[in-house]
């Protein structure tokens, strides 16, 4: 049997990637939203080229301690994380972060 896609027929190609595109932006803005003390002290970029997604978190000096955790643990984590979700779909999500200013 051949599993149904969930999107039907009458999407164009460009709203799929744009709905897939934002399911992992959703994910990682909700993950990072509850990491961080203050919400409007990060932002998130996306790009996408080809299978290829592009997330870019920009934080504050002062949470990107508790963004990368102890040896990494935590952005790691994420990382695992999208890129399983994003396994199923055959695209690959690389997460990026950077401080601000």
């Amino acid at each position: 049997r051949y599993r149904q896609s969930k999107f039907p027929k009458r999407f164009n190609e460009k709203i799929k990637r744009r709905v897939i595109m934002s399911r992992y932006f959703d994910t990682v803005n909700f993950l990072v939203e509850n990491l961080v003390e203050d919400k409007s002290s990060f932002h998130l970029e996306s790009n996408e080229k080809g299978k290829s997604i592009f997330i870019k978190i920009i934080v504050d000096e002062t949470n990107m301690g508790k963004l990368i955790g102890k040896n990494g643990r935590i952005i790691t984590s994420i990382r695992t994380l999208i890129s399983s979700i994003a396994k199923k779909e055959n695209k690959i999500v690389k997460i990026e972060i950077k401080k601000a200013g």
